[in-house]
């Protein structure tokens, strides 16, 4: 089958099983089924051979039936790094960046001690030590499947993090001097989750108390994990900023902060332990 064939035939099952912008996505099993960069399809042709277009085929139908194509690759790009992913761990989404990068701002170079709490598959605590060597860092989360696939990006990375299974900071050492955390936050009883997430880990996702529960939980730990003026820094839901406020204020935390998504929804809050 030669290539304009492949393209076609792809973009065709697609747009029939729904998958929204089917001809980029068509480009995308081509590119990753072959190993041939696009611009080189398009600019001199050539055809797939029989294993290859069975390959794109496979990959086709399990878009067509709402799998992640990350999940279907096995790869995620995320603060400008190539990360494993699998069923065990959440995707990493391009908002987080956002996250990681305002602790970056706000912590400057010194060598602060931080720790990712569900860290999944490592990207926070990753991004953070591909651009703070001095930090020590801590990856946990209550999976140990997540904390095997986020050792496996380390290594495959060549980025050092301390990684262990812990119930949020139960096993971490104290003190630390920042907190950040990306936990479930989505209310299981919500009716606006993507079809996708499906394929995601509920415990990754969900969280009782409208979302708010594990964060809740997290909160109350951190003034005894925190070093002094230590901070806490987190990602939330578009309607939970204002309750996570709330609760930073009622436990020891000064002039909680907010900032926005792509969107401009509020959807990261950070504070500073009271001295």
């Amino acid at each position: 089958m030669n290539f304009s064939e492949a393209m076609r035939e792809a973009t065709a099952e697609l747009r029939q099983g729904g998958v929204s912008d089917p001809e980029r996505e068509a480009q995308y099993i081509l590119q990753w089924a072959t190993g041939k960069d696009w611009g080189d399809w398009v600019a001199w042709g050539g055809s797939l051979d029989t294993e290859v277009w069975r390959m794109a085929q496979k990959a086709i139908q399990r878009r067509v039936a709402g799998e992640p194509w990350a999940y279907i690759t096995g790869h995620r790009e995320f603060f400008g790094l190539d990360f494993w992913v699998n069923p065990s761990v959440l995707i990493p989404r391009p908002e987080t960046e956002l996250l990681v990068q305002w602790v970056l701002d706000e912590l400057g170079h010194d060598p602060w001690r931080v720790v990712d709490v569900g860290c999944g598959s490592g990207a926070i605590a990753l991004a953070l030590r591909s651009r703070r060597p001095s930090w020590t860092l801590y990856g946990v989360d209550v999976s140990p499947g997540s904390v095997a696939t986020a050792y496996r990006n380390g290594e495959h990375l060549g980025l050092t993090v301390n990684w262990m299974p812990s119930d949020l900071l139960s096993r971490v050492p104290k003190p630390v001097d920042a907190i950040v955390a990306n936990l479930p936050y989505v209310d299981p009883f919500s009716d606006q989750v993507s079809p996708e997430t499906r394929y995601e880990p509920k415990v990754a996702l969900f969280a009782e108390d409208k979302g708010l529960g594990v964060i809740h939980r997290l909160i109350e730990q951190a003034p005894h994990w925190l070093s002094k003026k230590g901070q806490i820094f987190l990602e939330c839901g578009w309607d939970q900023a204002g309750a996570i406020v709330n609760l930073l204020d009622a436990l020891r935390f000064d002039h909680p902060r907010v900032r926005q998504d792509y969107a401009g929804h509020d959807r990261m809050v950070a504070a500073r332990l009271i001295d």
